[in-house]
């Protein structure tokens, strides 16, 4: 599926250019904006908006680049080989990439769709001890296992944990871990050869938000562009919540995979009046202030990141939504 996602993303951005090259419009000398991705539901929104020409009508023209493993999109924006990506939260605090951007969009909030998943021995979080989880390290993954953890009285130590890319989970229980972290459609393909979710980001409301960040230089040079990206998100949020089965069909035929396999289930998709909510500063959980925080002395207290990022206007800049 990765090879037909690149070939297919590889024919749109063609097209798009020769369109715009046809068009004679100011927007033809521009470089397109280079967005990175990796396949999760929250991110379906940029499909449909490329499929129905959303960005063009915005005045934008966007590349969209797939990473078959979720965690190459953070060097890849760290370097500049993207303009801006699809993370978690969290993971936009790393060092890797902390200093360089700014988050300007909520995509989406995990409320069930990252799941900890386990083989049938394993009946409940307690037997876990001395056992191994499967989580990729120092990502909001690695958060989760951890709240998990700590919410029914199990130490780091009790376990051991093991590199586990979210992709790789449905082949790696139990030869390689008797849990692990992932997320749709990898945890539906794993509950298929028997496991069981044991813990979800159900159990950790708002913990787990999703979001578009864009490198600083971007941000300031080209503003109407990341503008325009985001007024197309927008629309292709509203066409799918008010055209669900025609949004998941696109969205399956673009990606090669079935409608089935089209879910958000679990998955809380933030449109702009969700986005201008979050956006409020404040010490509330419905905050993205309260949640970077939170994700800071996560951080912080692990050893993961090694300097706090301040969280201001910095690094979280809402001006981009209106």
């Amino acid at each position: 599926m990765t090879n037909r996602l690149l070939r297919i993303f590889s024919t749109l951005m063609i097209v798009t250019v020769l369109l715009s090259a046809c068009s004679g419009t100011a927007s033809t000398a521009k470089t397109p904006l280079r967005v990175g991705w990796s396949l999760w539901p929250g991110w379906y929104p940029m499909v449909i908006a490329q499929e129905q020409g959303l960005f063009e009508k915005h005045g934008v023209q966007v590349e969209i680049i797939y990473y078959d493993t979720y965690k190459n999109t953070m060097p890849a924006l760290g370097s500049g080989m993207v303009d801006g990506g699809g993370l978690a939260l969290g993971d936009t605090l790393l060092d890797d990439v902390a200093e360089d951007i700014k988050v300007v969009l909520i995509t989406d909030e995990s409320a069930g769709g990252d799941q900890i998943l386990a083989g049938p021995a394993i009946k409940n979080i307690q037997d876990l001890k001395g056992k191994r989880i499967g989580v990729q390290a120092g990502t909001y993954g690695e958060v989760l296992v951890q709240e998990m953890l700590d919410k029914n009285n199990l130490l780091r130590s009790d376990v051991t944990f093991v590199e586990v890319p979210v992709e790789d989970v449905p082949n790696a229980i139990p030869s390689i871990v008797d849990a692990a972290h992932t997320y749709e459609p990898y945890a539906s393909q794993t509950r298929a050869k028997g496991n069981n979710p044991i813990f979800t980001s159900v159990d950790t409301p708002g913990l787990l938000l999703n979001v578009f960040a864009f490198r600083k230089d971007i941000l300031q040079q080209r503003p109407e562009d990341v503008k325009g990206f985001i007024a197309a998100w927008f629309e292709a949020v509203k066409y799918w919540q008010e055209n669900p089965a025609a949004g998941n069909a696109l969205i399956a035929q673009t990606l090669g995979i079935s409608e089935s396999e089209v879910s958000i289930e679990g998955i809380k998709i933030y449109g702009q009046a969700q986005n201008l909510n979050a956006f409020i500063q404040s010490s509330e959980a419905t905050s993205i202030y309260y949640h970077a925080q939170t994700e800071i002395k996560f951080l912080s207290d692990k050893g993961i990141i090694s300097f706090p990022i301040t969280i201001d206007a910095n690094f979280l800049d809402p001006s981009f939504l209106k």
